[in-house]
């Protein structure tokens, strides 16, 4: 004899905030990502001075030093993001897509002018306000700076999409246990020496 499946009733209930670690940890290696590739040499080449030619470089830091800042400031809002309030919260995830893609467009703009970058210390070792720089190359560094902002700007844009339902069943969770402390409260809440009074003058509490 076959009977019906009985549904389960200790199954738990699908969780409002799932998925939240894993969208803020993209923003947070999308962040890290862009700053462990601000260290490396991104860009070389070659300056004419009085004495010959000589080689001048620029790390990251150095030639992009928005991404840097930026990559900073994205930390800052994926930790944001995971203490916040609703409000907070939206307005950190935003600050994380914004900082996200400014990473990734100063990268970028390496990427495609590296010989900008090279200015400053061109001018440090030459003495030239404008010295010609040759030779120039650029390594791989810039494109993975701008991968991680890339990276970062989309955990942005998940948590400022997915993250109004973040923290829900914990609120519902503390409204029940609310509502259930309020309809016990009367009985947990009786005033013992009433209850003594109503006795001294013969009242039976129990009726």
């Amino acid at each position: 004899m076959s009977t019906a499946p009985v549904p389960a009733t200790g199954a738990p209930a699908p969780r409002a905030g799932r998925g939240r670690g894993a969208v803020l940890l993209a923003g947070a290696a999308g962040a890290v990502l862009a700053l462990v590739a601000g260290a490396p040499t991104w860009v070389q080449g070659a300056v004419g001075t009085a004495a010959g030619a000589r080689e001048v470089a620029a790390a990251g830091r150095a030639a992009a030093p928005a991404a840097t800042a930026l990559a900073l400031v994205s930390l800052a809002a994926v930790v944001a993001c995971s203490l916040g309030r609703r409000a907070a919260r939206s307005l950190a995830a935003l600050v994380l897509l914004l900082a996200g893609a400014g990473t990734a467009a100063a990268a970028l703009a390496v990427a495609a002018s590296p010989q900008q970058a090279l200015t400053t210390p061109a001018r440090a070792v030459s003495g030239l306000s404008e010295p010609p720089v040759q030779r120039v190359q650029t390594s791989g560094w810039p494109l993975v700076c701008a991968a991680g902002g890339a990276l970062a700007a989309a955990g942005g844009a998940a948590a400022l999409v997915r993250g109004r339902t973040w923290g829900s069943s914990s609120r519902h969770e503390r409204d029940a246990a609310g509502a259930r402390a309020g309809s016990a409260g009367p009985t947990a809440a009786a005033d013992p020496a009433a209850t003594w009074d109503s006795l001294t003058r013969g009242d039976d509490p129990t009726r």
